[in-house]
């Protein structure tokens, strides 16, 4: 039998006694139209249709159900439940999530934790192909493609102004990195360095630019929560107005900064990073850090040093990705992916800038 086909067997026979236990006043569940549009490097995304009866009206609800996958991971330590609990917290507040459905922590029902969430009707810009080659943003106007780019800024913008109760989100610190967010953050992300490297081979060019980083943290900033993976490929579209913000799995606390940078720097490393042209009508650094400070109140004085840490974060993932595709023969050997992807190339760009 087909991995799919055991899938949706044990779907039919243990997700509706599931839901029954969080739902009790539902009736007539049954879980069907299961498909698979892509699979994540750290989850498997399924969608799926539920329908039941409720207050004795039926009902047909489009959700998403996300598992934990048990192959090799982008990361060490990955944790399921970080990013629903983050959405969990974030529902009725100004950050537009996926309501959230339910979370397993156990393995009993499909061998790993798993969640469900609503799904939300809209477009995602694309990254295979990256939206700046191809992709139903090129069939925007220039004004169309700024107001996406500015709507994921705002979002990034309103995130620093969300407060949290003490104990709230104790779950996203990491003590044993340091005692700040950032050194907390930092020091998550040069033990991700380390842990890559065991997996296949040195990177002296993550260790120059962790050096750096410990050398030039800013000091006493404020510390607000993070969505940590704060991209376009992340945001869900409806005529123009994103509508939902997605995969909170990086999800921490740091600077008002750490995300409007790994907005930019990330969308810098899906263009220039492989040598493409960046998509015309996306505003520049400049006029996105002047909407974002005028937005979140807060000052974007420190952004080249977040500008190097989502460069060193994200080419310290790519090194363990290009590891993986390559053992699993997705990419050649000699492409050497897990050193040559765009996150490297801009990382080598802000090495000559700041000199390491």
């Amino acid at each position: 039998m087909k991995p799919v086909d055991t899938l949706i067997n044990k779907i039919s026979k243990y997700l509706p006694l599931w839901t029954k236990d969080q739902y009790p006043d539902a009736e007539n569940i049954s879980f069907n139209n299961l498909r698979n549009p892509a699979q994540g490097y750290s989850n498997e995304t399924w969608l799926i249709d539920l329908s039941w009866t409720k207050a004795g009206v039926p009902e047909v609800l489009p959700l998403v159900l996300r598992m934990q996958q048990n192959q090799a991971s982008a990361y060490r330590d990955y944790d399921l439940s970080i990013q629903y609990r983050c959405m969990q917290f974030l529902q009725g507040s100004k950050i537009s999530v996926p309501k959230v459905f339910g979370y397993e922590a156990s393995s009993q029902l499909f061998g790993t934790p798993f969640y469900l969430m609503e799904r939300v009707d809209g477009l995602v810009p694309n990254e295979n192909p990256l939206y700046h080659v191809e992709g139903w943003l090129h069939g925007l106007s220039l004004d169309e493609r700024s107001k996406l780019w500015f709507e994921g800024l705002h979002c990034c913008a309103k995130l620093t102004q969300v407060n949290w109760s003490e104990g709230e989100l104790d779950f996203l610190k990491r003590p044993e990195f340091g005692q700040t967010a950032l050194a907390q953050i930092v020091g998550y992300f040069g033990d991700h360095m380390i842990w890559a490297e065991s997996l296949n081979r040195p990177y002296p060019h993550l260790h120059r630019a962790y050096d750096w980083l410990l050398a030039h943290q800013p000091q006493g900033e404020p510390e607000v929560l993070c969505w940590g993976d704060a991209k376009l490929g992340n945001c869900v579209y409806q005529d123009g107005v994103l509508v939902s913000a997605l995969d909170w799995e990086g999800a921490h606390f740091g600077s008002p900064l750490m995300d409007v940078a790994w907005w930019i720097t990330i969308d810098r490393c899906l263009s220039e990073g492989y040598g493409i042209p960046r998509l015309e009508g996306l505003p520049n650094t400049e006029v996105s850090l002047k909407y974002w400070e005028n937005i979140s109140g807060f000052s974007a004085e420190n952004f080249y040093y977040y500008e190097v840490f989502s460069a060193f974060k994200l080419a310290s993932i790519m090194a363990r990705i290009g590891t993986i595709y390559t053992q699993t023969g997705k990419v050649p050997a000699e492409y050497e992916m897990d050193i040559n992807n765009g996150a490297a190339a801009i990382l080598a760009k802000l090495a000559k800038q700041h000199h390491f």
